[in-house]
Parts: structure tokens; C-alpha cells; sequence
């Protein structure tokens, strides 16, 4: 069995930094009640655990939350999806409250933006040449390992690539959390890539990732 990669809770230097993908953000905002059987409802408590891990993280100012634009996007239509078409939020009430609490996640205030000391805990990243660019090396990389992953997967491999290259983004505090079991598997091997963890995968508990 493969050694589990592990994520101080509280790193000595510096920050966690975690990428996410918009179903991994989008089930922070589903109630698991609302889930559509009971291996949905896991899925969304596992995904649960780890944002309480981050969010602790958040609040101790020792992680950052990036998320790619496209994701962003792509989370907003995942709500709406569970409201229209697959009617796990039952209410308008339902999917106006799941929107405005993922609005407040990725906000920042005015007050915030123009303090002297900004604590900034969620950063969106914009789609820009640079990414574009990466997105076609990376899908002939996920193709030779015959891992087939969608555009905005393909946008947050690139992002990681970019936060490692621009931000100076250590690689092992970098963490892409996703759902998605080809980019999990296939950033595994793509030796530039950080590490890729999936909470709903037992050996991605957050039990058996998270340590002091």
C-alpha cells in the first residue's frame, strides 16, 4: 500500500495552501441531509471533515484557499444542478441559502482589502495565457496515463503548476483536494504536479491525512 502523504495541522514556517476542484467547494454548501442516498451522504460528510480541518486552519491564519475562476463558476452551476435537475435541495430557500454562504466564502471586504495587515484566507485565480498555455501539455500528460480529466480539472492542474511557478508555492505545501478519481490518480504520476488528496477516499480520510 502506498505511504499516505501527510498535512500538518500546524506547519512550523508559513501556510497550508489548498487548491480545490468546485465539487469538493460545492459540498461544503449541500446540507449531507439533502443527499440523494446514503453513499452521497458520506461522500458530502467526508468532504465535510476536511473543511472543518481547513477552515480551522483558516482561522489560525496557517492555510490559503485558492480556486481556480472556471471552478468558481463550475460550483454555482453544481448548486443550481442540485436544485433543478436533481432536486436534492428542495426549495428555492434551499439554493439561495447554499448560494449566498459559497458568496461569503469566496468574498472579501472592502475592509479587509484596504487594511494594513490583510489576512486573506480564500484567493480566486484568473484564467490567464500562462494557464491556457498549460492546459494542453497537461492533458497529453493525463492522456499518456490514459486518465481522462475534464477542462476544469485540467485548469486546476495548470494552477498548481502556476502557484509553484509565480507564487514560489513550496510543492509539499501545496495540496489540490478534489473529486475527481482521474486527476487524483493521475497527479500521482506526473512527478511536477503536488500532491492530489480525495477526502472520500478511505486513504484520504481525514483522519489518516491530517496530523500535529
Amino acid at each position: 500500500m502506498a505511504e499516505v502523504r501527510k498535512i500538518s495541522r500546524a506547519p512550523e514556517a508559513g501556510k497550508n495552501y489548498y487548491l480545490v476542484d468546485a465539487n469538493f467547494l460545492a459540498n461544503r454548501f449541500i446540507p449531507p441531509s439533502r443527499a440523494a442516498n446514503t453513499h452521497q451522504k458520506d461522500r458530502i460528510e467526508r468532504c465535510n471533515e476536511w473543511w472543518e480541518e481547513i477552515e480551522s486552519q483558516l482561522n489560525q491564519n496557517k492555510a490559503r484557499v485558492y480556486v481556480p475562476d472556471i471552478c468558481i463558476a463550475e460550483t454555482f452551476k453544481v448548486l443550481a444542478k442540485k436544485y433543478y435537475e436533481e432536486h436534492w435541495l428542495k426549495t428555492p430557500v434551499e439554493l439561495n441559502n447554499a448560494r449566498n454562504r459559497l458568496k461569503k466564502f469566496i468574498s472579501v471586504s472592502a475592509k479587509t482589502l484596504k487594511a494594513f495587515k490583510r489576512e486573506i484566507k480564500v484567493h480566486d485565480i484568473s484564467t490567464t495565457r500562462d494557464l491556457i498555455i498549460s492546459v494542453d501539455r497537461f492533458y497529453e500528460l493525463f492522456h499518456k496515463y490514459n486518465k481522462k480529466v475534464s477542462l476544469p480539472d485540467l485548469i486546476v492542474v495548470a494552477t498548481a503548476k502556476y502557484l509553484m511557478d509565480f507564487f514560489d508555492i513550496p510543492k509539499d505545501r501545496l495540496h489540490i483536494v478534489t473529486l475527481d478519481g482521474n486527476l487524483w490518480a493521475g497527479s500521482k504520476k506526473i512527478q511536477e504536479l503536488p500532491r492530489a488528496y480525495d477526502p472520500t477516499q478511505k486513504s484520504n480520510h481525514r483522519d489518516r491525512v491530517f496530523e500535529n
